[in-house]
């Protein structure tokens, strides 16, 4: 059925060239800071992009950043390659029609997801890269997007079954499409040669347990898809015993090596930066009311306890 699914979206989208130009340079020791700004500027809005996200409050960077180069420079490498995976996202997948997709509150989830797992991993010192943790839970639902360039309906039909039937997301996209949106996502990261930890934890964030060597890293990012749905009300003490009792209802939780403390800091850091992060990203317009804000109408975790 993957097989089947992925030729009736024609092709699993690619990558943009100028994505792979930068990777390659980024890879390469000897490719100058200046070589690989010169790259990224071949494309005027994704070097706008990257510039808005570097200088947002989510990197917190005392001195604004100016220039491509004096970015690779203070990030680093690694971590400008993963803020231009989330920065090219948007340019893959532009043309979808919101009526019959809940797009915006996709991305939403998505960048709520990311913030918090990157805040989860920055605060285990078991974690060495941290950025990594942010891609995952940015791509962690991608394989949606695949599934609605197919059928653009699947999403609402497939979440009101799991819904009115009380049954897990998972179950219901297997029954009525024979694929889920995990095994999409994974066949499409593997094409885009995304690293394996992150494949991994896209691939294992619907699962309860975690083992073997990336159990921790696959459980990070388990627990912050779940913790991504809170709505908080940016009162401490109302958040910190909101989040504190929701935990109560994640299974295993724990097997992510997370303090509850811990928890509070990286969930109420997703609810103040989502929306700056997100338009930082150019991922969608984004004039949301509070009705639309208060629907948060995408929703994977639907059967689970």
């Amino acid at each position: 059925m993957l097989d089947s699914l992925i030729k009736q979206a024609g092709e699993l989208p690619s990558l943009p060239e100028v994505y792979i130009r930068v990777t390659e340079l980024l890879e390469t020791e000897s490719a100058t800071a200046a070589r690989i700004g010169d790259a990224v500027q071949t494309d005027p809005t994704l070097t706008a992009r990257i510039l808005k996200l570097i200088n947002s409050a989510y990197y917190g960077l005392v001195n604004p950043v100016t220039s491509i180069s004096q970015a690779v420079t203070l990030l680093g490498r690694q971590q400008l390659q993963q803020v231009l995976v989330g920065s090219v996202l948007a340019g893959v997948f532009k043309d979808f029609d919101i009526s019959t997709f809940p797009l915006r509150d996709f991305w939403r989830h998505c960048v709520k997801t990311a913030i918090i797992a990157r805040q989860l991993a920055m605060q285990n010192a078991r974690v060495i890269d941290h950025e990594a943790f942010f891609t995952a839970g940015l791509l962690h639902d991608i394989g949606w997007l695949v599934i609605a360039k197919v059928n653009p309906g699947s999403y609402l039909h497939i979440s009101e079954i799991a819904r009115s039937e009380n049954k897990d997301i998972i179950q219901v996209e297997t029954e009525k499409l024979g694929v889920t949106h995990i095994e999409v996502g994974v066949a499409l990261l593997d094409k885009w040669g995304i690293p394996g930890l992150i494949t991994e934890c896209v691939n294992k964030h619907h699962e309860i347990d975690h083992n073997g060597p990336l159990a921790v890293e696959t459980s990070i990012v388990y627990l912050a898809n779940r913790l991504s749905r809170l709505e908080l009300d940016d009162a401490r003490e109302e958040d910190e015993a909101l989040i504190s009792e929701y935990l109560t209802s994640i299974p295993n939780w724990e097997q992510s090596k997370c303090t509850s403390e811990q928890i509070i800091i990286a969930c109420c850091l997703a609810n103040d930066q989502w929306q700056e992060v997100m338009e930082s990203l150019g991922m969608v317009d984004l004039d949301i009311d509070d009705a639309e804000e208060e629907s948060f109408l995408f929703k994977t975790d639907l059967g689970r306890l």
